[in-house]
């Protein structure tokens, strides 16, 4: 994948003096970054600075660890990616919370979004409510969820989709960098296709226009004209916060390996079928992406299981001994027992077609509850909702089986 052109500006919007955000553009590593500044008209902007220097000093620690994404896409260097993001994050939160003490400005902080890309992928690092999005064939689709109080409440299901939008807690964050001893940093996994056009923004954008104009002004557009026409949309909106924005267009290389949309499917899946897309997105650096040839042999009868699988694409046959037991295509899975306890598996599974599978280790799994408790409890839920299943569908055959045998015996 490779850049056809890409740019950063930054406004102070229609009715501000004086602009508090900051925009980041690197060629090397491919990073784009915007960040919106608080408290003020100099530590605001002072707070949006550092998190653009921090990422900016953080560009050769970030070009090896997309280096070893890049060579090998393994759950250890994609989670080794993130962790970076992770610290580069909290290394700038920390550093403005210490300028916050010594200048006496307790209203100083920022939000930041980053994205930076490895051939097909790009991951995408946010705490705020500065956005970004992905634009592809005509539909424009969210990449992150605000930590503000509104969208925290909206998630939970304690206000409707109309009393969000009305919600003047919309943009009360409840995290921002400066703002605590340590944040919690949203990375997501997002798979990219020829054609992607990537947009981050400040909310002085998503605050003066919605995202249906968003669209009227990307469609047939470069970065540079599309940024500047949402800029120009906004400022005729009467954006009254500053306005930032910064946008990347995508093109396919000969040698990109064509992809499946990881949220496809995962979302037949019943253990992420309650998630929302950005949440898919980053649970996606936990799991394996493994592809198997025609009869390959997945997992034996009698092997340790410590796995569970998703059929991105082809299909598997399940059999015990040289009994066919079932077949499992594209969004079916198998070995979800694996991620609650050690087990024996007690079936053969073999690839019948070339098949994609994308895989989650016990181990992984156990290390996304600790990391992301709130996602893991929602994992769990499933998980337990599953088993209790299985469960229930042993007991009912046990209890036909024990009838027939009664009724046997009499």
């Amino acid at each position: 994948m490779r850049i056809d052109d890409a740019v950063a500006i930054t406004h102070e919007g229609a009715r501000r003096a004086d602009n508090e955000d900051a925009v980041l553009h690197l060629d090397e590593p491919i990073v784009l970054a915007v960040a919106d500044g608080m408290g003020g008209a100099s530590v605001g902007r002072r707070a949006a600075e550092i998190a653009v220097e921090t990422v900016r000093g953080y560009g050769p620690k970030l070009s090896s660890a997309l280096r070893r994404v890049g060579r090998r896409r393994s759950t250890h260097n994609r989670l080794g990616l993130t962790g970076l993001l992770d610290d580069l994050f909290n290394s700038a939160s920390r550093v403005i919370g210490e300028e916050k003490i010594q200048r006496s400005a307790p209203g100083m902080g920022t939000t930041l979004v980053l994205a930076t890309i490895v051939k097909n992928f790009a991951y995408i690092a946010h705490v705020g409510n500065s956005r970004a999005y992905v634009f592809r064939r005509g539909r424009l689709v969210r990449l992150t969820e605000d930590h503000s109080l509104a969208e925290f409440r909206f998630r939970r299901g304690r206000i409707s989709r109309e009393e969000y939008e009305r919600s003047p807690d919309r943009h009360l964050l409840y995290q921002a960098l400066g703002a605590g001893v340590e944040v919690e940093v949203d990375v997501a996994e997002v798979r990219l296709l020829d054609g992607d056009l990537l947009l981050l923004c400040s909310d002085g954008l998503t605050r003066a226009v919605d995202e249906d104009i968003i669209v009227g002004q990307i469609d047939g557009a470069g970065a540079q004209g599309t940024a500047e026409a949402l800029l120009e949309a906004a400022l005729a909106a009467g954006a009254e916060d500053n306005v930032s924005i910064a946008v990347a267009r995508l093109r396919a290389e000969d040698g990109d390996e064509p992809v499946e949309v990881l949220t496809e499917a995962m979302r037949q899946v019943f253990l992420f079928r309650d998630l929302s897309e950005t949440e898919l997105l980053v649970i996606a650096p936990y799991l394996e992406e493994e592809v198997y040839p025609k009869s390959a042999t997945i997992v034996s009868e009698g092997d340790p299981g410590d796995s569970f699988y998703v059929v991105a694409s082809g299909r598997v046959r399940v059999s015990r001994g040289s009994t066919k037991l079932v077949d499992i295509k594209s969004g079916g899975h198998f070995g979800e027992l694996s991620l609650a306890r050690p087990t024996e598996r007690s079936a053969t599974v073999r690839a019948m077609v070339p098949t994609r599978l994308f895989t989650l280790h016990r181990d992984r799994f156990q290390e996304l509850l600790r990391s992301k408790p709130e996602l893991g409890a929602k994992l769990s839920l499933a998980l337990l909702d599953a088993v209790g299943d299985r469960l229930r569908d042993l007991s009912d055959r046990l209890a036909a089986v024990e009838k027939a045998v009664r009724g046997d015996l009499k």
